[in-house]
């Protein structure tokens, strides 16, 4: 279960998902582009983070012998994954509090809930 992703990881995903896949020496350019300077070897550690998280992949090229690092997921499906995770966290934990903080947030939105009971009706109607 992914529980969250740090600013840094944030803005390295932005730059794999823009480009698809990148060199962390091309992560650390496209940083500096952005005004957010960072060591090259703090880089490579926040990649590396990413990659034992299974959010991105590295390969080796064998001809430059650098790694090449990829987006598993879509920024959609790592979003939903995130709160997939942590929803599911907070209801085994915590499922009657959170259903009533849902709940009350919800209450205030009437489009929200329009949408809430419109997507309740495909799944049940789904599956």
């Amino acid at each position: 279960m992914i529980k969250n992703i740090g600013p840094l990881e944030q803005k390295i995903l932005a730059i794999l998902w823009q480009n698809h896949e990148a060199t962390a020496r091309d992560i650390c350019s496209s940083l500096e582009e952005l005004g957010e300077r960072r060591a090259y070897s703090t880089v490579r550690t926040i990649i590396n983070r990413l990659v034992k998280k299974n959010i991105v992949s590295q390969r080796l090229d064998p001809t430059e012998r650098i790694y090449i690092y990829t987006p598993i997921y879509t920024k959609g499906e790592l979003e939903k994954r995130i709160i997939h995770g942590l929803l599911g966290e907070m209801l085994r934990k915590f499922e009657q509090s959170t259903i009533n903080y849902l709940a009350e947030e919800l209450s205030e939105d009437e489009e929200e809930i329009k949408r809430i009971k419109q997507r309740l009706a495909e799944m049940k109607k789904h599956g």
